[in-house]
């Protein structure tokens, strides 16, 4: 019997090590070379499985008050993990003419962290996941959004909460916040606004209930969705998300040389991007300074001639200046590849046929 106890401890000692072994910077880049590959190439399943659901819904109940309910936490996870198996699916949607890159791989507060751009249709996100080791896999346990400015876990624990309580629970800011999303979700935009409206000026700080009104805002009016982003970023003049929000609103106002500023303050808040440049080049090509756009555009080109968004640009910009032998060469090589659509073109082979 001893013999038989040492041994049961011996293996439970050996699985627990094997929980807790790190993560090294080689199995993390061997993950996200994968996603890669898999993402770009048209294919979600990289990404469905990417999250340890487990582990990201631990994370929301230690967030959450309402989880701490082991009735209401049932309820949530099984409901949850049916729901989230889609993730790959609504990146796919985002990144078309675009894709999904890795910026950097690093340690962080004990985890490994992965750093991914989100670039297409959808616009521009950054993604910064936290790893876990689950078995032999790696996985995320979380992820944190540049355009939320905070963790996945703590988006969606503070809408569990909300969602959950009754009104006569509710906090001032709690409640109204409720009756926005309820507003936005039959997209009753001025009902979103009304609402806001009639918030006490302290609650008009609050960083999820700006967001809301300029996602509604965005909807009404220009000048309302631009106030309301330079209220945000005034509010919050380090958060990811005003920068991104920022690069949008000088765009829409013609102040060019402001939106090149705010690209680079972007460009250093993540560490560095050469995607960025494509966004510098439209800056520029706005101006009227074709050369310096068409530098950009190239910079972009041989980071990743796989950009589609960027080629279009490019090849553009080269038949502008007269340079149709170049602008032929990039389009033929880019039509060599997996991410060139016959679809995504079919506005600029019309306009320069000689290009076919």
């Amino acid at each position: 019997m001893r013999n038989l106890l040492l041994l049961t401890t011996l293996l439970f000692g050996i699985k627990i090590v094997t929980a807790q072994r790190t993560i090294s910077s080689e199995e993390a880049l061997a993950t996200a070379h994968r996603i890669e590959d898999v993402t770009n190439s048209g294919d979600p399943s990289a990404l469905n499985h990417f999250f340890d659901v487990d582990s990201l819904i631990k994370n929301i109940q230690r967030k959450s008050d309402a989880l701490k309910d082991p009735a209401f936490m049932s309820g949530f996870s099984g409901s949850f993990s049916k729901s989230f198996a889609n993730y790959g699916q609504q990146m796919m949607a985002s990144i078309q003419m675009g894709n999904y890159r890795l910026l950097r791989e690093y340690e962080s507060e004990g985890s490994r962290r992965l750093l991914f751009r989100m670039f297409g249709s959808g616009g521009l996100n950054y993604h910064e996941y936290r790893l876990v080791r689950v078995r032999d896999s790696i996985k995320a346990s979380d992820v944190f959004v540049y355009t939320l400015d905070e963790t996945l876990s703590s988006n969606l624990a503070s809408l569990v909460d909300m969602m959950s309580n009754s009104g006569d629970h509710l906090t001032e800011e709690v409640a109204t916040m409720k009756a926005m999303r309820e507003q936005f979700n039959k997209k009753n935009y001025a009902g979103v606004k009304e609402q806001y409206d009639k918030l006490d000026e302290k609650y008009k700080r609050n960083k999820a209930i700006l967001m809301l009104y300029i996602s509604a805002c965005h909807q009404l009016d220009l000048p309302l969705y631009q106030n309301a982003i330079e209220h945000f970023a005034a509010s919050f003049p380090d958060a990811p998300s005003a920068y991104l929000m920022m690069i949008d609103v000088y765009y829409l106002r013609k102040e060019y040389d402001k939106g090149l500023e705010a690209i680079d303050k972007m460009d250093k808040l993540i560490g560095g991007d050469k995607m960025l440049d494509l966004y510098r080049g439209n800056f520029y090509k706005l101006q009227g300074k074709k050369a310096e756009s068409i530098v950009c555009y190239e910079k972009v080109y041989r980071y990743d001639p796989t950009l589609a968004a960027n080629v279009q640009f490019l090849v553009t910009g080269y038949e502008e200046t007269g340079e149709k032998a170049r602008a032929k060469t990039v389009f033929t090589d880019f039509k060599k590849t997996k991410a060139f659509h016959d679809a995504d073109f079919s506005d600029l082979l019309s306009k320069y046929p000689d290009l076919k």
